[in-house]
């Protein structure tokens, strides 16, 4: 028996940004959160959940999928709507669920009309929660652990290169095993070979971003400095090697800090083992 009588109820206000993506019926679910903060895009805000349940069914749905809900400006300005739900935590609420088919976990949503209830107790949900707060490692004898971020689908490790921490992460689904083995031989191969690739994207980027390095640096001189021209030989000794990405379809991405070059923001450098180095670009 749920908290929601159909037959009386009537919601003080119901989500209308995505009126069209939702069913009409507003049903109660009960709903278990994971450990990743929310976000918000526009105005509409979002957490994740790992699984929940149809109150009036009593059936158990193990999707992730979203909770979604229209915020304000000052709740996007303050973050306040990060606190309309807390991380790894069983809610009741009221909701109409999406319409989307073939559903999946990015588009199986709940547009929130009501928390009825926090912290309430449910042990199947309890135990999806238990299994996914459980720790998932690969071991490695040369690159040793790597720990699985199961809310970014990432395994991270990270290696010493030339006396500084370099931070390795493979791209995989949490659910397909055979992607985390393949992803994590990418990465021993990558960093096998990773003199000369670094050799390599420290001259790509150089050849790249110099040009822009020197706009850069001319923009933020006083009228009478004198400008001491970024060479690329410059360029690509000054970059420091950061982070280090590849996936299981064979792609990699890799950063570089900038010694201020850019102000402090990353250097991207984006290739596939099959067709090199395709893109270098700054960021953040």
């Amino acid at each position: 028996m749920g908290f929601y009588d159909e037959e009386n109820y009537v919601p003080e206000k119901l989500p209308d940004a995505k009126n069209n993506m939702f069913e009409d019926e507003v049903r109660e679910y009960i709903v278990v959160t994971n450990d990743y903060s929310g976000a918000a895009v526009g105005n509409t805000a979002q957490m994740s959940i790992l699984a929940s349940i149809d109150v009036k069914s009593d059936s158990f749905d193990p999707m992730e999928g979203k909770i979604v809900w229209e915020t304000t400006e000052e709740e996007l300005k303050t973050g306040a709507f990060f606190e309309r739900f807390k991380k790894g935590t069983i809610y009741r609420i009221l909701a109409r669920k999406s319409k989307a088919k073939p559903r999946n976990q990015y588009n199986n949503m709940l547009s929130l009309v009501k928390v009825l209830e926090e912290k309430t107790a449910d042990e199947r949900l309890e135990s999806v929660l238990n299994e996914y707060r459980k720790i998932v490692t690969i071991d490695d004898d040369e690159l040793g652990e790597f720990t699985l971020d199961k809310d970014l689908e990432m395994f991270e490790g990270s290696i010493q290169k030339d006396g500084e921490k370099v931070v390795l992460y493979l791209e995989v689904d949490k659910d397909d095993q055979e992607t985390w083995k393949t992803a994590h031989e990418n990465m021993k191969r990558f960093i096998s070979e990773l003199d000369i690739r670094d050799k390599d994207m420290r001259e790509f980027s150089a050849e790249a971003l110099t040009e822009l390095a020197n706009d850069w640096l001319e923009d933020s001189l006083e009228d009478d400095e004198e400008m001491q021209e970024i060479t690329e030989a410059d360029f690509a000794r000054r970059i420091e090697l950061c982070e280090i990405s590849v996936d299981a379809e064979g792609s990699y991405t890799v950063y570089y800090s900038d010694d201020d070059m850019f102000w402090g923001h990353s250097i991207e450098v984006y290739g596939t083992f099959d067709e090199g180095i395709q893109s270098a670009n700054m960021v953040g």
